[in-house]
């Protein structure tokens, strides 16, 4: 039990994990038709953004006796991945006075639901801070629709952006060798710095005319260029970028990374 006029901060204790989009990618990709074969050059890359979901209030939201909670046309609801269920929740942030039962117990998280499947949501289910003293509980409101939130989606912290490469990692005096790896970085980086691929994600060619081969979707060729060599390349990426398991399973060029809640 709080007492009177005294407020939480930050995320209450039942958030769930952010729900993420289908992937989007982040302008086209890039495939160098032609480049001198060196280390490091990068035939091709394709990054991809990872945006959780949120939807907003298209109407007021009043929550009766005991809670008295009211929310605003307009208030963010982000999608959720609450044990391991999608759940689409107010999210408080910042200062705020959560609602409280008629014990006194207190309840920051608030979901909602459409349990008659009509695009109105009816049912809101409030969530105790103190999960060892205090049960959820199921409220029937004035049904309300939610409507798509991008501006929320966009400045989310917890998107992703994924970025897969295709790239000379050596040159020899009789082959080259060429990889393809990905790596994921969060929206508060600048850009993907770190990289990883899997051993049968690689190409090596003799260095020699015509000598190619296909990784990754696109079509590998070395051409003479005087005295050295030019990669000309071509097609474009296969998809290799999906989520699974409500979003909580990110598959990147066949590696998984499991999200944690």
């Amino acid at each position: 039990m709080l007492p009177p006029g005294a407020v939480l901060s930050g995320p209450p204790v039942s958030d769930g994990v952010a729900f993420f989009a289908a992937p989007r990618a982040v302008g086209p990709p890039l495939v160098q038709e032609s480049l001198a074969l060196a280390a490091d050059a990068v035939i091709a890359s394709e990054t991809m953004q990872l945006l959780p979901l949120h939807n907003r209030l298209a109407g007021p939201l009043a929550v009766g006796r005991p809670f008295n909670a009211r929310h605003p046309a307009g208030t963010d609801v982000p999608r959720l991945v609450k044990d391991g269920r999608i759940v689409n929740c107010i999210r408080q942030r910042g200062i705020f006075t959560p609602p409280e039962d008629e014990h006194g117990e207190i309840y920051p998280g608030l979901c909602l639901e459409d349990r008659d499947h009509d695009d109105r949501y009816e049912t809101a289910i409030l969530w105790p801070y103190h999960i060892d003293r205090a049960r959820e509980r199921v409220v029937a409101v004035a049904p309300v629709r939610l409507e798509p939130n991008p501006v929320a989606s966009a400045e989310d912290r917890d998107a992703l952006r994924v970025k897969r490469r295709i790239r000379v990692t050596h040159v020899g005096a009789d082959e080259a060798q060429i990889i393809a790896e990905q790596g994921i970085a969060t929206s508060r980086q600048a850009d993907v710095t770190s990289y990883v691929g899997r051993p049968e994600d690689s190409l090596t060619l003799p260095l020699r005319e015509g000598a190619g081969g296909n990784l990754g979707g696109i079509e590998i060729r070395l051409r003479r260029d005087g005295a050295g060599w030019r990669i000309a390349a071509s097609g474009r990426m296969a998809p290799w970028l999906e989520l699974r398991d409500n979003s909580m399973l990110i598959v990147a060029g066949g590696l998984d990374y499991p999200r944690r809640p």
